[in-house]
């Protein structure tokens, strides 16, 4: 979810980059397409694939696309400032244990993120102390937060994992993928950052 502004796979060596246009590139929840960037030769047998079965897409979809691409820069740089300020308060907050964002220092792949990244993205987690149904007293007491399973978007979400994307894995295998039953996930929007600080402050307690 980095978006092609904050890191670009091709230049690190990968073959082929897929891009959720969905997301970030499309920036206002109005839209699903993908993107893929290769080179030329990898290129040529998807485009001939598509060019046979017709997936294409819709002119008013394109059109949506190429409205956001135009502001994808500016997104993308509010998106990075607004989530670093939201992980560094809440690395301070008393009721939370962790944070996981790789322009903290904390995060385990900090360093590798600042070789590769230009910025660090809008999306982050934080594990609140009491568990899930800790977890789920903050994400129902968010106002400017909403609930949902999306992201990149500039509205800031809420989701927790182990009640929604997870729900189907026991607690046993989600804390193997390093997703504890009082995490929340967070996709930080372009709203004024303090009014996202001040809202997870009081939702925390």
């Amino acid at each position: 979810f980095a978006s092609p502004i904050n890191q670009k796979p091709l230049d690190l060596g990968a073959d082929l980059s897929l891009h959720s246009a969905s997301k970030y590139l499309g920036g206002h929840s109005d839209i699903t397409a993908g993107a893929l960037m290769t080179s030329q030769a990898l290129a040529e047998p998807v485009a001939a694939w598509r060019k046979n079965l017709g997936q294409l897409l819709a002119p008013e979809t394109a059109a949506l696309l190429s409205r956001s691409l135009r502001t994808l820069p500016v997104r993308i740089r509010q998106h990075n400032e607004n989530a670093l300020a939201v992980a560094q308060a809440m690395e301070k907050h008393p009721k939370v244990s962790k944070v996981h964002y790789p322009g903290l220092p904390s995060f385990d792949d900090h360093e590798l993120a600042k070789q590769q990244m230009a910025g660090f993205g809008g999306m982050l987690s934080i594990e609140v102390n009491g568990g899930r149904d800790a977890a789920a007293r903050v994400a129902d007491n968010l106002k400017v937060f909403l609930l949902a399973t999306s992201l990149g978007g500039v509205e800031s979400l809420v989701s927790q994992p182990s009640a929604t994307s997870h729900y189907g894995l026991s607690p046993e295998e989600r804390e193997k993928r390093g997703i504890g039953e009082g995490m929340l996930r967070l996709s930080v929007g372009l709203e004024d950052v303090e009014d996202l600080i001040g809202d997870l402050q009081q939702a925390l307690g």
